[in-house]
């Protein structure tokens, strides 16, 4: 058994087609085909079963998945590790974040680390915070910051830095003048939240739920931006981090209120796959990035 065939294996039991990895891995059907029937014979056992032009993880092939990224994961992680025998002041970081603290947090602290570490390259990837937990989990990233809730067991989550909700209106809106908004007047608004599988709109949600409050969504939108733009229009109300509004704020296009009964308070969360080597540079960037977001 070799890496290669493990990775292909990976790569058919996330897709479910052979077609769409070879392309992906620039190789051709029959070959993708081969390396996963070699590796069957290997293995004594089926991985897969091919129902009409369909493709299934066989039981087998469920069980075994697991131990596969495990075995290619300490792969990687030991070619990293020889490449950092000179230590942490060079090298890659693939990191990821969900929304909030992807655009609000994050791109200060890492323009601040680059500063004083010019030899690192840093890719960041910014995506809802289910979308980046698959990428940590097939170790597409190194780790991530995120501000919703993780499923797997097999990711490690760690408090990275605290964050708050607000509710945002245009500087007109009754709640501006008071800076309060009590449950009942929930109902009469149109709110403006992010799509389902957003960080920000599961712990707005959980809240809400936690009071019984009864609330209308009018409008889901993608990104935070696109929400402060409807709400500084009159299109609505919404309920984000005080952390996306603040220049807003001081410039009076928008004004920001909090819930008589409760704050709506989260952390921010270091994610990482369970399995993964803490290289030199992992350990400084996050060493580093604590210490900043302290500040914020």
């Amino acid at each position: 058994m070799n890496d290669r065939k493990l990775r292909i294996f990976e790569e058919v039991a996330v897709h479910l087609s052979m077609s769409a990895v070879a392309s992906r891995l620039f190789l051709s059907q029959p070959a993708v085909s081969q390396a996963i029937h070699e590796l069957e014979e290997e293995l004594g056992t089926k991985l897969f079963d091919r129902i009409g032009r369909k493709l299934y993880l066989t039981e087998a092939g469920k069980a075994f998945l697991p131990y596969a990224r495990k075995t290619l994961n300490t792969y990687d992680e030991g070619l990293k590790a020889i490449g950092e025998v000179d230590g942490a002041a060079a090298g890659t970081l693939a990191v990821g974040a969900s929304t909030t603290v992807g655009i609000y947090v994050l791109p200060e602290i890492i323009g601040w680390f680059l500063e004083s570490h010019p030899r690192v390259d840093v890719a960041l990837a910014v995506e809802n915070t289910k979308i980046i937990e698959e990428r940590v989990l097939y170790n597409a990233l190194d780790f991530a910051f995120v501000e919703g809730p993780v499923e797997s067991g097999e990711i490690v989550v760690e408090e990275f830095c605290g964050d708050e909700l607000v509710f945002v209106t245009h500087p007109r809106h009754p709640w501006a003048a008071t800076g309060q908004v009590d449950l009942e007047s929930l109902r009469r608004e149109k709110f403006i939240l992010r799509e389902l599988g957003s960080g920000t709109r599961d712990v707005f949600e959980r809240a809400m739920r936690g009071l019984g409050a009864d609330y209308r969504v009018a409008f889901e939108l993608g990104n935070t931006e696109a929400i402060k733009k409807a709400v500084e229009a009159g299109m609505g109300v919404s309920c984000i981090s005080g952390r996306c509004v603040t220049r807003e704020v001081e410039l009076g296009k928008l004004a920001t209120a909090r819930l008589s009964q409760m704050d709506i308070k989260r952390s921010f969360n270091l994610i990482y796959h369970r399995d993964k080597y803490m290289s030199a540079l992992f350990r400084s960037f996050i060493h580093f990035a604590r210490e900043k977001a302290a500040s914020f």
